[in-house]
């Protein structure tokens, strides 16, 4: 798990790791019943299809109307691993990340209650060694600056400055918060509710 990076920690010695707790807590809010993940190709037909409303291949369609919306957010969520960073230069970040989760939270419609202190997002340009370099980044468990990636590395259908309102809304779902937690779910379930009454 830590070599895919399902989980986060580092090696300390020849036959040892320090696993980040953090990231226990998370693979474990993402776990889903069993069965197969969804393939990379699969999750971004089905990110589009709830963030655009438009319909889609058949797979994806019954995947959409018969999977209820508690996990459809883990399964998509499953393909997406994070990382968390202090940075010396949080802005150089943030202006280098698509937004997505909390970070993003207005494009479904939401407020939260003061300003999250964590900027969420997905490497808009370049390489990961490269904004390392920029922001100063260092790898730390309680970090302010989580970078979201496919599990692939494939990343050229997100751009813009918001991720797509199903990324984002998944994104909140994962979240430990549980306010931001249940604003992504909600606006996920929202968006299921409306792609199957256009769409079955």
């Amino acid at each position: 798990m830590l070599r895919s990076g399902e989980l986060v920690g580092r090696r300390i010695s020849a036959r040892g790791w320090l696993v980040d707790l953090a990231s226990v807590g998370e693979r474990a809010r993402i776990a889903t019943d069993g069965g197969r993940p969804w393939s990379e190709n699969r999750v971004r037909s089905v990110i589009d299809a709830l963030s655009m409303g438009e319909a889609t291949d058949a797979k994806t369609r019954e995947l959409i109307r018969t999977t209820e919306t508690e996990v459809v957010w883990r399964r998509l969520a499953q393909a997406v691993t994070v990382r968390r960073f202090t940075a010396r230069h949080p802005d150089v970040a943030r202006d280098a990340l698509v937004l997505t989760g909390e970070s993003a939270v207005d494009v479904l419609g939401e407020r939260l209650v003061g300003q999250s202190d964590t900027v969420h997002g997905y490497i808009r340009v370049g390489e990961m060694d490269d904004l390392v370099d920029d922001a100063g980044l260092v790898e730390h468990g309680e970090g302010r600056v989580a970078i979201h990636a496919f599990r692939s590395g494939e990343r050229s259908w997100i751009s813009g400055e918001t991720a797509p309102r199903a990324l984002v809304a998944v994104d909140c779902a994962r979240s430990a918060v549980s306010r931001v937690h249940s604003i992504g779910v909600r606006a996920l379930d929202e968006m299921r509710q409306a792609w199957l009454t256009r769409n079955t």
